[in-house]
Parts: structure tokens; sequence; C-alpha cells
């Protein structure tokens, strides 16, 4: 943009009103071109606006994908349900509406490791931030591990408060360590504080009667149970490790597979 006294006085004004985009298109000689062809003001206006309109959606989309916490991206498209039966797909992509959002309800994917369990919470947490719902990701051990270094420093409460920010908390992979008394009771204080506020998508490699094992207090797994399936839709996923497929096709086709 040219720097009369007039357009100083503009440039300013966006800045004050934080119009960025307009700024943008006001600095590109090309961008400028194109708005000079529209003859109808109200016409350029609706331009700008949703020009700025677009650019705050894709920069508050980017910003909620970082808080999301995503350890990678996965989408359904990319899910693989010809080679997981044991996953509904009508059931699946009905959950990508995000109804269970709105109602604050749970999902759970319960089978043993690579069957695509974290794939699926993933991509349903994909979907809801793209339509613009705040999402956490946690492994339960980074859950319980957040949990016990607030404690540590006096901030456990306030730490516990940050989750309720969130439309959903996805809790993966739980099982693989048993909690102790501590971590279990922290554990429960999420869930318990999720409980018909918050929906909450857990994956476990280990079936419900197990989960004395996890937990330090069968009374804690009745409770943390009651609360997660209270409204809940239950997924029990079957089959062979998707990733071992993977190795296996690789070392057939003489390509070694990543460590």
């Amino acid at each position: 943009m040219k720097h009369s006294t007039d357009t100083v006085g503009l440039e300013a004004g966006l800045k004050r009103l934080k119009l960025r985009r307009i700024r943008q298109i006001l600095d590109s000689e090309k961008e400028r071109e194109l708005l000079s062809k529209l003859n109808d003001p109200v016409e350029m206006i609706s331009y700008l606006v949703a020009q700025e309109l677009a650019a705050r959606e894709t920069t508050r989309r980017e910003r909620h994908f970082r808080a999301a916490r995503f350890p990678q991206t996965k989408t359904l498209d990319d899910f693989d349900f010809s080679f997981q039966p044991s996953v509904d797909e009508g059931r699946i992509r009905k959950l990508a509406e995000l109804d269970f959002i709105r109602r604050a309800e749970n999902v759970l994917f319960l089978g043993p490791s690579g069957v695509g369990k974290t794939h699926l919470a993933l991509a349903l947490g994909h979907e809801a931030v793209n339509a613009g719902y705040k999402v956490r990701f946690f492994t339960a051990q980074q859950l319980v591990d957040r949990l016990y270094a607030s404690l540590a420093d006096g901030t456990f409460k306030r730490e516990l408060e940050r989750y309720q920010r969130f439309d959903l908390l996805i809790i993966d992979e739980l099982g693989f360590l048993s909690l102790d008394r501590t971590a279990s009771n922290h554990f429960f204080q999420a869930i318990n504080q999720a409980y018909e506020r918050q929906s909450v998508i857990v994956t476990s490699n280990r079936p419900f009667q197990e989960w004395a094992g996890i937990f330090h207090d069968p009374a804690i797994v009745t409770a943390i149970l009651d609360r997660l399936l209270h409204h809940a839709h239950l997924f029990n996923l079957k089959g062979e490790s998707y990733r071992l497929r993977q190795h296996v096709q690789m070392y057939q086709q003489g390509v070694a597979p990543l460590s």
C-alpha cells in the first residue's frame, strides 16, 4: 500500500480493528487489481469481509489443532474399514456428525494393539476441530503425569479446571501401565469432572473385566466405568494388527521396515 496521509490513517485503523487479511489484500498489487474490478461498493465490502472471516477461521482452526496436541494427523478417509470388519463404518460415520459432542456422550474403543483404536479416536478429534470444537489429546500416562506434576507444585485444581475448556477429551492407551492409588484417583477426578459436561474418547487394549488390573482400587474402576458408560458408544475392535500387516508386507517385498 502506498503511504499517503489517507492510507496511513486507513492502515492504522485496520491494525486497530485487527483486520489483518484486509491489510494483506491492500498491500498486494495483484489483489488490489482484483478488488478494483468490483465496481459495486457493497460487493467490494462483502468480498473484503468474506476474506477476513475466512482468514480468521483458518487461524482459529490452526490454533485449535495446536492446542489439541494430536501426535499425528489421522482422518476417517485414511482408515481401512475393509481391513477392520469388526468396526461398523456406518456407526463411525454417524459419530463423525459430532452429535455425541453436543450431547456430552462418550466413545470407547477397546481391542488389542494395532487394530485402529487410536486412528479412529484421532480421526474423530480431527473432525471435531474442523467443526469448531476444542479438543485435547493425551495418552493416559501423559494425563496422570501432568496431574502428578500439578500436585507437586500446588496447581492441581487449576490443571483440572484447564480441561473444562475443551469440548472433547481424548485419552489414549489406557491399560498399558497400571496406576497407583494417587494416579487412579487423579484419573477418576478427570473423568468425574467431564461427566455429562464434556465428551471423552478412551482407547484401551484391555476389556472392562481387566480394568481392575489398571486401577489401584476396584471401587475406582466401578466409579469410572459408571460415568464413562452412562452415555457411551462402545466399539470392540478385533483382528490382527494393521501395523504388523504393514511390516509383513514390506518384509515380503524385500523392504526393510521402519524402526
